[in-house]
């Protein structure tokens, strides 16, 4: 994306942004397990409040199954519910953190391999012989 395009997306665009901004910014800001816990919603009552408050945005109602609350399966509401216990719980953020992590190994592990294979016979040696 160009950066007249970003300013010309901005300009036209300014109090949607500055209201995406507040919501991307809480999203990503850690401690919604915490603030829930506050309020008395902790462990799986945050699913049954997030199902209840989506059942009410969007006016559709859950139906029970084996005693619980849920949408049907695939639907809006239902990935809506499953992201918001995903970012609330803080399971997004440990995903996204094992992603992050384990790449960033094998990035580290594939410049040392390519580094090895750079030296010379006697580094090599040399290098063996500290190990």
């Amino acid at each position: 994306m160009s950066m007249k395009f970003a300013i010309k997306f901005l300009e036209t665009n300014a109090k949607a942004y500055a209201l995406a901004s507040k919501i991307f910014a809480a999203i990503e800001q850690h401690g919604f397990t915490e603030t829930l816990a506050a309020a008395g919603v902790v462990g799986a009552d945050i699913r049954v409040f997030a199902t209840v408050w989506v059942a009410g945005q969007s006016g559709v109602a859950p139906h029970d199954y084996r005693g619980a609350w849920v949408f049907t399966k695939d639907s809006t509401e239902h990935s809506r519910v499953k992201y918001l216990v995903a970012v609330a719980s803080g399971a997004a953020d440990a995903k996204a953190k094992a992603r992050s992590s384990g790449k960033k190994e094998v990035d580290l592990l594939a410049a040392a391999l390519v580094a090895y294979g750079l030296l010379t016979a006697a580094q090599k040696k040399a290098f063996k012989a500290s190990i």
